[in-house]
């Protein structure tokens, strides 16, 4: 019996919350902000232009390694198989994982200090934990995982991460710095700890509904989704505290538009499924955030956007 099952506190000791990448320690705010606001490093984003923020970096020991940076991810993991055997210090102490949208608590354990190689840059923490993928049901038939390191908040607390969809770039700054004459706008992060939460507007093509909705940032996950009202819930046969993993094959299509702050609405299909135990009114990923060149800074509070032309 695991010491330490998920009961709605994301902050008890010794357990993780981890809802990205289906995707879900933490280090102090670095000192000071630096004033010049030039990247320490700059990364190529794999995949589509709508999947997940993914980059290939190497660990310490010099292994390839495949990365997805997650602001739904409490910590970073490293997933065990082939490619990854031997890689980091590897401890025995018990570090319980939750996947709300798989409903799965594993076992994972602590690794030591890990240092990452992102392009040009090194990043050390002592966050990070080991496991098992295919018990995370987050790669529901495959032979391995598709990507091997979930970078999580302790990377987003350290460094603002910016993303240039259309140029498919990933950069990192140092966390505090003004980014503002890049971009065009920015809107207030909500902190949700051990999440990050944003507000939109949020307009139903299906119900005529237009509303303001507290909206989890989760950059491991290329959808949208709303967590259903009363009347939804009965159609999808749900409750409340349903995990949206168990209702997102009978979820309701909602078309509609979204928008950040005083930029434009933009077209975008929402799925409605039941609201399991986030503490939200729904989730955007990085199909929706596709539409802007931005960039996250936890220090500062701030989303930082530029729309795409």
């Amino acid at each position: 019996m695991p010491r330490n099952l998920y009961d709605g506190d994301p902050m008890k000791p010794g357990l993780s919350l981890l809802i990205g990448t289906m995707l879900s320690g933490l280090l102090a705010y670095p000192s000071a902000a630096l004033s010049s606001p030039e990247p320490l490093t700059s990364m190529r984003l794999l995949m589509d232009k709508n999947g997940p923020i993914k980059v290939r970096s190497k660990s310490k020991s010099g292994v390839s390694l495949r990365v997805v940076f997650d602001t739904a991810a409490a910590n970073s993991i490293l997933f065990d198989h082939r490619r990854t055997n031997g890689v980091g210090d590897r401890l025995e102490e018990d570090q319980f994982v939750y996947f709300p949208f798989t409903d799965r608590i594993l076992d994972f354990r602590q690794l030591g200090i890990f240092t990452l190689k992102l392009g040009k840059h090194s990043f050390s923490s002592n966050s990070w934990v080991y496991g098992p993928w295919q018990s995370t049901g987050l790669f529901p038939g495959r032979n391995e995982p598709n990507y091997d390191v979930i970078a999580g908040r302790d990377v987003f607390i350290n460094y603002a991460v910016a993303v240039d969809p259309k140029k498919r770039r990933v950069r990192l700054y140092e966390s505090g710095l003004d980014l503002s004459s890049r971009y065009d706008t920015s809107v207030d992060i909500i902190d949700l700890n051990p999440l990050m939460g944003v507000q939109v507007t949020v307009s139903r093509a299906d119900t005529g509904e237009v509303s303001e909705k507290l909206m989890i940032i989760d950059t491991g996950f290329p959808g949208v989704l709303l967590f259903a009202n009363e009347e939804e819930l009965t159609r999808l046969q749900a409750d409340e505290y349903t995990a949206p993993a168990e209702t997102i094959g009978n979820a309701i299509i909602a078309p509609g538009r979204l928008k950040l702050g005083e930029l434009s609405f933009k077209e975008h299909t929402a799925l409605v499924v039941s609201k399991g135990t986030f503490e939200a009114d729904g989730i955007i990923g990085t199909g929706f955030l596709a539409n802007y060149r931005y960039a996250f800074d936890l220090l500062e509070k701030k989303l930082y956007l530029t729309e795409l032309r």
